[in-house]
């Protein structure tokens, strides 16, 4: 229970109505009792003295031993017989200057009531009787009370006379008994100038109000040292006589504690400025970085990527140098050096290569793969150029890694002795974390680029050679097939030969189907060797062209062909009737026997792309072969129920992903499939 004036204030106030309404010394203890409980104090008893010592009263429950240190004992002033306060040692947390606010107030009314209580004799007067009885308790209680106390007791006047002390308020200041009763302590005298108005401003408040007055001051010990304490004062009465009862309770222990707290403050405060200085360094670092990571996309090589690091390293190093070396045999040679050698001499030395297993700063964090500082550089270390390399004064050298391999090492050397702070080290691995990951996404854009130009190298190879040989087979083609034909037209004619004539025949159809595979080839080679610029294409008037060349096809199927509002695309003309053509002539090849072929084409405008669709209500395509149908010379069905190399849909494909977009199937089997592509649209610019 931890409470401040206030709360204390609304204790007292409490105690105060109950004791008010208190009219024997049992309800008076009582009425403490409840309070304390009330305000959270647990393990408050009443004692009584006897046998020579304090024990908790009859009917306790599990009465404790009050001979121990585990429990504090205030005695009871004006209790016949005497009785006491017990509570845990210390008190339940409960501030001791409140505590005795709360007895106090309670010796108050046992005062009130014994006087109350306390009959004449026949042959005595009974204010005489009063006044006796009155005497009596007051000296014997009030002695009690203050000199068993465990908190700094006096009562004394306005002057400074002291009129009762107990032993704590003693020990506080450091006076004996014997000082006291020779009149050597005075508490005006031990109260310094400046407190002194102070005092008499809340001894007069006290008296004036009837109440508890708490204040903070300093006293002065026997040896003349400040003690700060804190100050409840009560006002009292004896006879005709004011004076005030102060509860002196000592500010040190409490004060050492939040000087403890202040300290442990400032540590952390300490601490947090480290972090956000080594958080500031990084950001640096970091945004340093930002634009060695947009060097990606110009330069993919290490070296010259280790120099920008290199560059930024010195920036936020001042006075430094850096190089970098990766092992030759049995040599660390000079790759890549940045900053103004102050000793120009140094850096002719160091092209000259340093020798492996005798340069320490270079060999340790390749050898270990952690950094090596050294806040005083020693030139011994690298003796063979120990004459030149006396100018620098510290160093910091590092692995430089990439994946799994460290490639080499980078060294930051200072011209000054400085040591190397957290912040910097923080700094300056996170500059060699951030090149690691620029290594390796050069090196992974290195390895895309060179497998992409692989790639195309190979694609323009197999392109020219379909073109190639699609163009060298045509001559032998036609020449098996122009023989056929004369042979069968001489047997047609004299009749002599039967089979040899349908033999002929049926050479004559595989050289036309050898014939249709090759210029099938040669259409899917030209889809890229056309490298016409894309220019916008009205998608409409394109459906209407290749309407016009199906006508044929189309009416003899009974076809019938709906468009929506079609959006201009960003294409080549030729390749978009390709596209549409290969798209609704598959719908019409396709066709469901027991109806004739609806086929509907739609667009929308989708961001930077317009997406198309043509449906049908053909036999439609199982799920399993969604992907194979755009596999070039892939067929589902036999060439007798459905005529084609299977090779239409690859070049409708291989179109749209040479605009940029894409061409896929939603379909289901015997209802009809919706073929989607999508192809770029133009920009206002370009569709004006």
């Amino acid at each position: 229970m931890h409470r401040d004036a206030g709360e204390t204030q609304e204790l007292t106030d409490n105690l105060r109505e109950r004791l008010r309404e208190a009219r024997t010394a049992p309800e008076a203890l009582r009425a403490l009792l409840d309070v304390l409980q009330d305000a959270g104090v647990r393990g408050a008893g009443l004692a009584g003295w006897t046998a020579g010592q304090w024990n908790a009263g009859p009917g306790t429950e599990a009465a404790p031993d009050l001979r121990g240190g585990t429990w504090t004992v205030t005695p009871l002033a004006f209790t016949d017989p005497p009785a006491a306060l017990y509570l845990p040692a210390p008190a339940a947390g409960t501030p001791a200057a409140h505590l005795e606010a709360l007895l106090t107030l309670t010796g108050q009314a046992l005062r009130r009531i014994a006087r109350e209580d306390s009959p004449a004799p026949p042959d005595q007067p009974a204010d005489l009787h009063t006044t006796a009885r009155r005497a009596e308790l007051a000296e014997a209680r009030l002695q009690q009370l203050i000199e068993n106390g465990p908190v700094a007791v006096a009562a004394g006047t306005t002057d400074g006379q002291l009129l009762l002390v107990n032993d704590a308020y003693l020990n506080l200041l450091g006076f004996t008994r014997s000082e006291f009763s020779g009149g050597q302590v005075n508490w005006a005298a031990l109260t310094p100038p400046e407190y002194r108005a102070s005092d008499r401003e809340h001894y007069l408040s006290a008296l004036t109000s009837r109440q508890s007055v708490t204040y903070e001051k300093d006293m002065l010990d026997r040896g003349g040292q400040r003690v700060p304490v804190q100050v409840t004062l009560l006002p009292a009465r004896e006879e005709d006589r004011d004076f005030s009862v102060a509860y002196v309770r000592d500010l040190r222990p409490d004060r050492a504690t939040a000087a403890g707290h202040a300290e442990q403050l400032r540590e952390r405060t300490l601490e947090l400025q480290r972090l956000n200085t080594e958080l500031a360094a990084r950001t640096a670092a970091l945004e340093q970085f930002a634009e060695l990571s947009r060097d990606l996309v110009f330069e993919h090589e290490p070296v010259a990527l280790i120099g920008r690091a290199q560059e930024i390293a010195i920036s936020l190093m001042p006075d430094s140098v850096s190089t970098y070396y990766e092992p030759r045999g049995r040599q660390w040679t000079l790759l890549s050096h940045r900053g103004h050698f102050r000793n120009p001499a140094l850096l002719d030395s160091l092209r000259g290569g340093l020798p492996r297993g005798a340069t320490l700063n270079v060999d340790r964090p390749y050898d270990t793969g952690a950094p090596y500082y050294q806040e005083h550089f020693d030139p011994a270390s690298v003796q063979s150029v120990q004459a030149d390399i006396h100018v620098i004064r510290s160093s910091a050298s590092f692995p430089v890694r990439s994946g799994a391999r460290t490639r080499g090492v980078l060294v930051i050397g200072r011209h000054e002795t400085h040591p190397w702070t957290a912040p910097e080290r923080t700094l300056l691995e996170t500059v060699m974390f951030s090149l690691r990951l620029a290594l390796e996404r050069a090196e992974q854009a290195g390895a895309l680029q060179r497998r992409t130009q692989e790639l195309e190298r190979s694609n323009a190879e197999l392109e020219q050679f379909a073109f190639i040989a699609s163009h060298d087979l045509q001559e032998p083609l036609r020449s098996v097939t122009s023989f056929s034909q004369l042979l069968i037209r001489r047997f047609d004619r004299t009749g002599t030969d039967a089979r040899a004539a349908e033999y002929l025949r049926h050479i004559t159809a595989g050289t036309h189907r050898m014939q249709q595979l090759i210029q099938d080839l040669l259409s899917f080679a030209r889809v890229t060797s056309e490298q016409a610029p894309l220019t916008a294409q009205d998608t409409a008037a394109a459906l209407q062209a290749v309407l016009t060349d199906l006508s044929g096809p189309l009416r003899d199927a009974h076809a019938t062909v709906t468009s929506g509002t079609l959006p201009p695309v960003l294409a080549n003309g030729t390749q978009l009737r390709q596209l549409l053509q290969n798209l609704i002539g598959n719908a019409v090849k396709f066709r469901h026997a027991d109806r004739p072929p609806i086929i509907s084409v739609t667009a929308q405008r989708e961001g930077d792309l317009v997406h198309v669709q043509v449906t049908d209500n053909g036999i439609g395509v199982p799920a399993e072969y969604h992907e194979r149908i755009f596999t070039v010379f892939q067929r589902l069905h036999v060439r007798e129920a459905y005529a084609g190399n299977g090779i239409g849909l690859s070049i409708a494909r291989r179109v749209a992903e040479r605009h940029g977009g894409n061409l896929w199937i939603t379909s289901t089997p015997g209802q009809g499939s919706t073929f989607h592509f999508t192809l770029p649209a133009p920009s206002e610019a370009e569709s004006g």
